[in-house]
């Protein structure tokens, strides 16, 4: 365990203290794997709770079924108003990293194919759940410029926590606004005055290709050079053996968006048991799904006490090709990476027993 000093002791209870409730805007890729759902479930448990406030919940994809597939699950928990947003003219789009074209909402679902990047699951859920959203492809939904602003402006200064699990093209965008009717400050004024703390779900530790940093490496050099405010990073080493989501896929309810993805993308007990080693690589166990996301919502909610330790330094894109390192920096460094305190698999437990709360508000 590595002693912090006491500047990011102060750092630390900065970040994660406030007796306030937790203001929240969740940031999200929703494109191909699915600890997205999980994290947005645990989100919103923690909602019902009291615990945190959602002020919006956007994509950070477009040309696909993102938004909609968040617009299910927020209509899921019974906050089908929760504003919602994609970036507009960069970043990732289509189905997965590297496609070339937009998901055409309009074009039958068909069976799951081995090249749709996992973006099948997100199509399935608007099949299956008509009515439940507002945006079948993410390019119809507001700018997410344009939420962030509004969202910003209106709140209290230093109030509000983002929760970002998926590509930084939102956060780059933001950093870059101008002033405008909404406000006279630049973007990265306006996070300055408005946002408390930015939790960021990305990284490997301690250098390589994550990624979620890597697929807009240029976004992510740039918010992590000039991001005004303290950032906490929950990065790919911690969550990939922290399992989550078999108790989500077996549990006994008969309509859940939740339980459909985990369900259906979870591998079976018994084929974890043939080959434990081949599922571990592909960040699979008995628990579940590798609980990369739903633990920076811990982190963005309740804190990095009780659960995680951490250290302080900077991470960094080094490259154009996507790489990032970690410079530990106990004295002045800009950055928090969470890393393990509590046993993982506790951890597992606390976040599966959020997702497997049924919803307090329901339409």
């Amino acid at each position: 365990m590595n002693r912090l000093s006491l500047t990011a002791c102060a750092f630390l209870f900065t970040a994660a203290a406030s007796a306030a409730v937790p203001k929240i805007i969740f940031d999200t890729d929703m494109i191909t794997d699915f600890d997205d759902v999980g994290a947005l479930a645990c989100l919103h448990a923690l909602a019902d709770a009291g615990e945190c406030e959602i002020l919006a919940t956007i994509s950070s994809t477009r040309g696909n079924a993102s938004v909609g597939a968040v617009e299910v699950i927020n209509h899921y928990y019974g906050r089908p108003d929760i504003p919602v947003g994609a970036p507009k003219g960069m970043g990732v789009m289509g189905a997965y990293p590297g496609a070339k074209t937009k998901v055409d909402p309009s074009s039958p679902l068909g069976e799951r194919k081995g090249n749709d990047g996992g973006h099948y699951k997100y199509r399935k859920l608007l099949a299956d759940y008509p009515g439940w959203f507002r945006h079948a492809d993410a390019d119809d939904a507001p700018d997410a410029n344009e939420v962030y602003r509004r969202i910003l402006a209106a709140q209290p200064d230093g109030s509000v926590t983002i929760c970002s699990v998926g590509f930084l093209t939102n956060m780059r965008r933001l950093l870059e606004t101008k002033p405008d009717s909404i406000s006279p400050l630049d973007g990265k004024a306006l996070v300055a005055k408005k946002v408390k703390l930015w939790v960021c779900m990305a990284c490997q530790y301690p250098r390589g290709k994550e990624y979620n940093s890597k697929w807009d490496s240029e976004s992510s050099r740039i918010a992590f050079s000039q991001w005004p405010t303290p950032v906490i990073f929950s990065d790919f080493q911690y969550g990939r053996d922290c399992f989550a989501g078999r108790a989500v896929a077996e549990m006994d309810v008969k309509r859940s968006p939740v339980k459909d993805v985990f369900a259906g993308n979870i591998p079976s007990r018994e084929e974890i048991r043939a080959d434990s080693a081949k599922w571990l690589r592909s960040c699979f166990g008995m628990g579940g799904r590798a609980a990369w996301d739903e633990t920076a919502v811990l982190i963005a909610v309740r804190g990095i006490n009780p659960y995680f330790n951490a250290s302080r330094g900077a991470y960094r894109m080094i490259d154009d090709k996507g790489n990032n390192e970690w410079a530990p920096d106990e004295e002045n460094g800009p950055h928090l990476r969470v890393t393990e305190r509590m046993p993982k698999a506790e951890v597992g437990r606390i976040i599966d027993e959020l997702m497997t709360r049924a919803p307090k508000h329901t339409l």
